[in-house]
């Protein structure tokens, strides 16, 4: 459910942006120019169990489980939990098939009418927003990990070569200086260099650098699955 914050935040960029534009999601300083740039199909809008596709990845063999919520009311505050799960397999002709098991999971207090309810999200107090499990080849499993801590995004992802890369929510629009509540997009970094971007508005897009193998490029086309298929608002 949007909150009144966030629509009064939408309604300021409608004005903040020229007139007629979609919004667009604001590239990370410095990152590549000659990064490869793919559309999205799949993404949005979402139908249930659909592939997702960008350039010559395709994640296929999707199976998206039912969004589950439940509350308990403890004294005079009232817990719940939502979570959802998703699993695929990435492929690229050529290229070593990436399977991935995600859930994604948000827990909330509220307390008050509904007309002056207060939510806290607790999710940052009981594990990740997000938990995937990744694996390619004969390697073990690698995780991905994304923690919500306000509006923020954090997290990383662990690689098979033995790299393990931060993940950071981008809250920023192109041309307006007012940052969105909930994530316009991702970035992948090793060591403050970004490797991909992946922007969640409109369709969706996803950029990866130039500098990346195929290995690695089908690695963390598998992890944007993941990202573009996660519900940022997920127990809001």
């Amino acid at each position: 459910m949007r909150t009144p914050l966030l629509a009064v935040a939408s309604l300021l960029l409608v004005f903040t942006l020229p007139a007629c534009t979609t919004a667009e999601m604001r590239m990370p300083e410095g990152f590549a120019a000659d990064a490869v740039a793919y559309g999205v199909s799949g993404h949005s809008p979402r139908r249930f169990n659909e592939p997702v596709r960008f350039g010559p990845y395709s994640a296929l063999e999707m199976h998206e489980g039912s969004t589950v919520s439940w509350g308990a009311p403890i004294a005079t505050i009232d817990v719940g939990r939502t979570s959802k799960p998703y699993a695929y397999t990435m492929v690229a002709r050529g290229l070593p098939p990436v399977k991935v098991q995600c859930r994604s999971r948000a827990w909330t207090a509220g307390t008050g009418p509904e007309s002056r309810r207060t939510t806290v999200d607790l999710t940052a107090l009981a594990g990740p927003l997000l938990a995937c499990g990744l694996w390619m080849d004969d390697y073990g499993m690698q995780l991905l990990e994304i923690n919500r801590q306000g509006s923020r995004m954090q997290g990383r992802l662990q690689s098979p070569w033995g790299r393990e890369y931060a993940v950071r929510g981008i809250n920023a629009f192109q041309g307006s200086p007012i940052a969105s509540m909930e994530p316009t997009g991702y970035a992948i970094d090793d060591g403050g260099r970004t490797l991909a971007v992946v922007d969640v508005l409109n369709s969706g897009r996803v950029h990866l650098a130039p500098t990346l193998d195929d290995d690695q490029r089908v690695y963390l086309a598998a992890a944007a699955a993941a990202l573009l298929l996660l519900d940022a608002e997920l127990g809001g």
